[in-house]
Formats: C-alpha cells, structure tokens, sequence
C-alpha cells in the first residue's frame, strides 16, 4: 500500500456538537462506493486525489500515530470523542494495515481518556471490541440486498457480515448506531426500509439520511414526499422500539445537493 504524510491529524468538525473531533489517517478508501462516494468528490475537489481509479488505492498516513502523540495533550480537555473517520473507512474491508492503524490509534487516543466513535462498511474487528467502553461503533447501511450491495457498494463487506461485527459490539454493552445514509430512492432500488431496519433493531440510534449529488433522485416524481415518508416511517419505527432517531423528518427533507463546509464532515464511510 502507498502511504502519505500529513502535517496535522486531528481537527475539530461540525458535525457531533461542541468538542467533537476527527481524523483522517487513510487517503482514499477501496470499498469503490458508486452513489457517488461523497468523501471521494470532496477529496476531489480539494485536490486530495484526482481520479477514482486513485481513491480506490488508499494511502496510509504514515505519520499518524507521532502527530496524534503530539496533538493529543492539547485535546484531553477539550475532545468530547474523536470520530474515525468521515473521509474514510476506520476498518476498510481486507484491508489488514488499515485496521493495524485503526486500531494503534484508538488505543492511544483512549490513552487520554478521549472516547473513539468509529463507523464503517466493513467488520468490526474483536480487537476492537476489547477497548474501552466508553467508544461507539456505527455501520453504513442503506441496504440487505447483496445485489445492491454489489453494484453500488463493491468493495465493502457483505451486510450479514457486517451486521454481526455490530451485533457483537451490542451484546458486549458497546453503545452502537446504523447510519441508513445515502438511502436510495425507487427509482435507483425498489426496496423497503422497514427491512433495513428490522435487520438492526438491536442498536442504540439509527440515523437515516438521502442520497445527495446525484440527479437520479430528483428523476423520481415526489422524490420530495418519498423521503419525507421514509422519515416518518424510520421516525415511527424507531419510537416504538425505543431506539434514538435522527435524520430525515416530515417536516425536513434536506435539499438534493448541500454544500460542505469541510472536506471531512462525512455522514457515511
């Protein structure tokens, strides 16, 4: 694998409230996401990378853990948690050197009595799971269909796999959410969101969002009031199964394209 170096490693992000931070430890991520991918368009668009074909080889930071040691002692009384990672994947699916750096990293980050939210397509590895309790772990899932899972999501792990990483986590007492985000509407894949749903009905929080950049949506006649109903189902759901709900509601359906005021302000990995 490739590596890169970085001048700085953790920074404060706006999404997750006062003293949320994250980082970015890997470039590029091979899961080959074809919503599209919208870490890959912002890395893109900042100059991060230049093509697909290149995102899809990720790069390791090899600096990562010496500007963590650095950074981290400025951060123990401000970071609330550090998010691994918004513009990339923490546990990239047979991706090995990944996960090894992941993993090195909320060891040392939990050093500081800093907790780690983690959130991925892949497998949340046991090693993970031996670490401190105060850490979260999240999994993307906007979909059970394999075949989705094949032609939009090539690379990441497959949805019964993934599910059991996050279902492990569950039972050993590890506060863990879903992130039902890009969510697809008909006229890309005819589905039912209570499966999606149904499939994770043992976490603590789902958070359920559309699918953005892409002008497919906007095809689909009351692309508007699809989501809108999705929301109130997920909503509903979620009420009466005494599981926390964020995201999409009756009341607000987020525009088809938003702007970023960060290249790493990622919802999905």
């Amino acid at each position: 694998m490739d590596t890169v170096t970085r001048k700085s490693l953790l920074y404060r992000t706006g999404i997750g409230g006062t003293g949320a931070y994250a980082a970015t430890h890997v470039v590029g991520c091979s899961h080959g996401c074809r919503f599209p991918c919208y870490a890959f368009l912002m890395m893109q668009r900042f100059g991060k990378v230049t093509t697909y074909e290149e995102w899809c080889r990720p790069r390791l930071v090899t600096n990562a853990l010496q500007l963590a040691q650095k950074e981290l002692p400025r951060l123990r009384d401000k970071a609330r948690y550090v998010h691994l990672s918004f513009a990339t994947d923490a546990f990239m699916y047979q991706h090995p050197e990944v996960i090894a750096l992941t993993l090195q990293l909320m060891c040392l980050i939990n050093s500081y009595d800093i907790p780690v939210h983690t959130l991925t397509k892949g497998v949340i590895p046991e090693e993970a799971l031996q670490l401190s309790h105060h850490n979260q772990f999240g999994i993307t899932l906007v979909s059970v269909d394999e075949d989705f899972r094949t032609r939009y999501e090539p690379g990441t792990a497959p949805y019964p796999e993934r599910i059991a990483g996050l279902r492990r986590a569950h039972d050993l007492g590890f506060h863990c959410f879903v992130n039902i985000e890009p969510y697809p509407p008909p006229n890309i894949w005819q589905q039912d969101v209570l499966r999606v749903l149904e499939a994770v009905d043992f976490v603590d929080e789902i958070r359920l969002g559309q699918l953005n950049y892409n002008d497919t949506v906007k095809q689909y006649p009351g692309w508007r009031a699809f989501y809108r109903q999705t929301g109130v189902t997920a909503r509903d759901w979620c009420a009466a199964q005494g599981i926390g709900y964020s995201g999409i509601s009756a009341a607000d359906v987020p525009r088809p394209h938003r702007k970023a005021s960060d290249p790493g302000d990622l919802f999905s990995a």
